[in-house]
């Protein structure tokens, strides 16, 4: 729990009462890669930290996973639309390697909102980051070439690139795995 610890003290206005707040809310789980923390269709009733792991958010489209998110430790994951509207998800989170998470309900969210600010503020910061994170995404697949994307995620997920099968890393990509195998070709003989 220290890596979550050290997470939250990185927000301002942290006080170590608010761990101590949180501590009897959260439960542990573990999860085997391949598994699901959340099946599409399924209403996300509890958000998780990442501990240890690696997950994809992704969804089906004529028949084909579409890869929209990667999701490493020490961050959030949740499908947040269901999450905050507790309607069933329109995306799948799929565990990618073996995973530790800190799950907290709803419900205890939704009471961490009233008992202080700082539960608030960290909230509202979360759901920033996923509004900016799908933004940013959408703005990667529609502006940029294949040969960028692959280049683009390569420079900013340098610790990521050897966790992702390749066939997940194409579904993000938004090409076919064989696109990416001749991606790749090409700039290894450059």
């Amino acid at each position: 729990m220290d890596s979550f610890k050290s997470f939250l003290q990185q927000f301002p206005g942290y006080r170590p009462d608010h761990f101590e707040q949180l501590s009897p809310v959260l439960k542990i789980q573990s999860i085997r890669a391949g598994e699901y923390f959340l099946g599409q269709g399924k209403v996300c009733k509890q958000i998780a930290f990442i501990e240890e792991g690696l997950f994809r958010h992704f969804y089906l489209h004529d028949g084909k996973e579409v890869t929209t998110c990667f999701c490493r430790e020490h961050t959030f994951l949740a499908s947040y639309s269901s999450f905050l509207s507790q309607s069933p998800s329109d995306i799948a989170i799929q565990a990618i390697e073996n995973s530790k998470l800190f799950l907290i309900s709803f419900e205890a969210i939704q009471n961490l909102y009233k008992s202080d600010p700082f539960w608030q503020q960290l909230g509202r910061i979360a759901s920033e980051n996923e509004f900016l994170s799908s933004s940013n995404h959408q703005r990667f697949i529609h502006d940029l070439s294949a040969t960028d994307r692959y280049l683009q995620f390569l420079a900013s997920n340098k610790g990521l690139f050897n966790r992702i099968p390749l066939q997940y890393l194409a579904s993000y990509l938004q090409i076919s795995p064989e696109t990416l195998s001749r991606i790749r070709k090409k700039i290894a003989q450059n």
